[in-house]
């Protein structure tokens, strides 16, 4: 094993509650946290109640036609590395898509298997079945015959679809923090403490961003499967997380966190020093 691969970040326990604190205070791109009024708490109560089981088979068909495509597309952008930014709404949509296949087939088996004898001439629902027991075999060696492996099988598509989305969030990141920084890569402080001073509440809800995401790239460093770039070994997520990591540090030291800024600060010398070794 490499020394890269036994990378460690080696921080307390309450630097990160600080940074979990942060990503708290501001509402994220997906309403996280936020305490939405009676009528949008309403709404959000129907959403989050209305499973699979709430469809009627008929109406199962008609989803598992409608997200197969979209499940087919974003695993084909994933074998061609396509990672861009405007490719994450498809890895979002496909994440969907599989999990309804999740849902119907751990909910009743049965009907599951109902729905695809019904589904047989549906090109892509057949094309998604073929994707997951394919990858199933790829990973295990063997083709998945009972439904929990049937379920295991689109559970790695999930998995596969996650890492992907992932990756396009960072690729996301990467091209809105360039704003922040000169051509010749220093931070461009001048203008971040003009925007602390005029677009504060902005400013605060894009370093909220950029705080998640930098979490989700340490997540796909120590996962192991970093690269967005055929060949480039993660440089990508090295140098995003390098960049965010400077910008807030100095964002926390411009407002006056210290804890905050000293969390940012370590972070940052860790993945310089990570950056050289890879």
């Amino acid at each position: 094993m490499s020394e890269q691969d036994n990378f460690n970040f080696n921080f307390d326990e309450d630097f990160v509650a600080f940074d979990d604190d942060f990503a708290a205070e501001e509402n994220s791109k997906t309403g996280k946290n936020e305490k939405p009024n009676k009528k949008a708490a309403e709404a959000d109560n129907s959403s989050t109640k209305r499973t699979s089981a709430d469809f009627s088979p008929d109406m199962e068909a008609i989803l598992l036609t409608a997200q197969s495509s979209m499940i087919i597309e974003a695993m084909k952008l994933i074998s061609q590395n396509d990672f861009r930014a405007k490719n994450s709404t498809i890895f979002s949509e496909a994440i969907n898509g599989i999990d309804l296949y999740i849902k119907i087939l751990d909910r009743n088996p049965d009907n599951f298997r109902k729905l695809m004898s019904n589904l047989s001439n549906d090109k892509d629902c057949m094309d998604v079945q073929t994707i997951s027991f394919n990858l199933f075999k790829n990973v295990t060696g063997d083709i998945p015959t009972t439904d929990i492996l049937k379920l295991r099988s689109f559970e790695l598509v999930k998995e596969k679809l996650k890492v992907a989305h992932s990756k396009s969030l960072i690729v996301s990141s990467s091209i809105i923090i360039k704003k922040y920084f000169l051509l010749s890569g220093s931070l461009d402080t001048v203008k971040v403490k003009g925007e602390i001073e005029k677009n504060a509440a902005q400013l605060k809800n894009q370093l909220t961003i950029f705080a998640q995401h930098i979490n989700v790239g340490i997540q796909l460093i120590q996962s192991k499967n970093s690269e967005i770039t055929k060949g480039m070994k993660g440089k990508e997520i090295n140098t995003f997380i390098i960049k965010a990591t400077e910008l807030l540090a100095f964002y926390f030291s411009a407002t006056g966190d210290k804890k905050r800024q000293t969390y940012y600060s370590r972070l940052n010398e860790n993945f310089k020093k990570y950056f050289i070794v890879r």
